[in-house]
């Protein structure tokens, strides 16, 4: 089967789309589909809305000069997609659509597009109607998504890792503090990065304990004003490529996944969740639906109510003060994510939900 995939979302060493994007196509490759990426591309400074449009455009123009030649389209959702999905139809070419977060992740990311929000949902919601399936990462997001569109096919299949990257057995980067919790990916919003820094800055914290930030985002100014203000305690190392990441994120003590977003409740499927499980690191984790339920059912972590920056401090406590049962969730969580999460277990299922879909086309 020849796929073109699309992304008109920068696919970047660094940021979690890399993974979500590049480790799915690498198991269908693996399957023998060929895969054609149509990404869009920027400089290292990326230019503004217009720049960014312009690219949309080439990416899109180029795609529908070729779309009558693949058997499939497979888009990571985005509104400016309305075209180049209306083209695969067109030209009887059926198209998949990846959600990863409701529309509010435009608005959040972009607030200068809330001045066009009828028309941006529109666009989107337009593509998951004539989409011959959606693949969902979360089952919140699946309900939401069947209620809003009105299309029977939406099926979840959340995110994973790639357990021979980040696994235990990564070579520990040097420079590190020699007892630390990390928190690794984007630093938008609703990461709950205040919380963490709300967190160190207690009492309470554990005497001797780091906290190592690793990413790039919106919120990098507070983070590197929490540096300058309590260097003994938070270090931050900067974005690092795909494999360095494990190398600080599998000798921490425990890893943070503290999602803040009412309006996301029930719609995360975070990658730092999976690839903290295989590096064998203990999670401290938002109580939300889309985390709990895989932290309550491995007993890889422990849960706190999100923005609780207290209940936070306690989790972390209890984890310093017993490190062997830290080392024993970790254990259990790398287990899980080698049996269930892997990228090859998800891309394999993501292949037999499109495989299932076309069937049914067919029929």
């Amino acid at each position: 089967m020849r796929i073109a995939y699309l992304s008109l979302q920068a696919v970047v060493e660094g940021q979690d789309s890399w993974a979500a994007v590049t480790e799915p196509i690498k198991g269908f490759e693996a399957f023998g589909w060929q895969v054609d990426r149509y990404f869009v591309t920027y400089p290292e400074a990326a230019p503004g809305p217009l720049g960014r449009l312009a690219e949309m455009y080439r990416v899109r123009r180029r795609l529908a000069a070729a779309i009558e030649g693949y058997d499939l389209l497979y888009v990571r959702a985005h509104p400016m997609a309305y075209r180049a999905a209306t083209a695969a139809r067109r030209a009887g070419v059926p198209v998949v659509q990846e959600c990863n977060g409701p529309y509010e992740d435009l608005f959040i990311a972009w607030p200068v597009t809330r001045f066009a929000r009828p028309l941006f949902e529109h666009l989107q919601r337009r593509q998951y109607r004539d989409a011959l399936v959606i693949i969902s990462v979360a089952e919140g997001l699946t309900a939401w998504l069947a209620e809003d569109t009105g299309n029977p096919n939406v099926v979840t299949n959340g995110n994973g890792a790639n357990t021979d990257v980040f696994t235990p057995d990564a070579l520990r980067m040097e420079g590190l503090p020699e007892r630390y919790a990390v928190f690794f990916g984007q630093f938008p919003a609703w990461q709950g990065i205040p919380t963490l820094l709300s967190a160190v800055r207690s009492a309470q914290w554990p005497v001797g304990l780091s906290l190592v930030f690793v990413g790039d985002g919106s919120l990098r100014p507070e983070v590197e004003r929490a540096v300058a203000e309590m260097p003994d305690r938070v270090r931050y190392v900067g974005k690092l490529p795909y494999a360095d990441v494990a190398r600080v994120a599998s000798h921490a003590l425990l890893s943070f996944v503290p999602m803040v977003a009412p309006e996301r409740d029930a719609k995360f499927s975070p990658l730092k969740l999976y690839e903290s499980m295989a590096c064998g690191v203990a999670v401290v984790a938002s109580d939300t639906v889309g985390i709990s339920e895989v932290v309550r059912k491995h007993d890889c972590g422990i849960l706190v109510p999100p923005g609780d920056a207290g209940a936070l401090v306690g989790a972390v406590s209890l984890l310093a003060e017993d490190p062997a049962r830290a080392a024993q969730m970790g254990s259990r969580g790398r287990e899980a994510a080698v049996t269930c999460y892997s990228w090859d277990t998800r891309a394999r299922q993501r292949a037999e939900i499109i495989k299932r879909a076309l069937a049914s086309r067919e029929r």
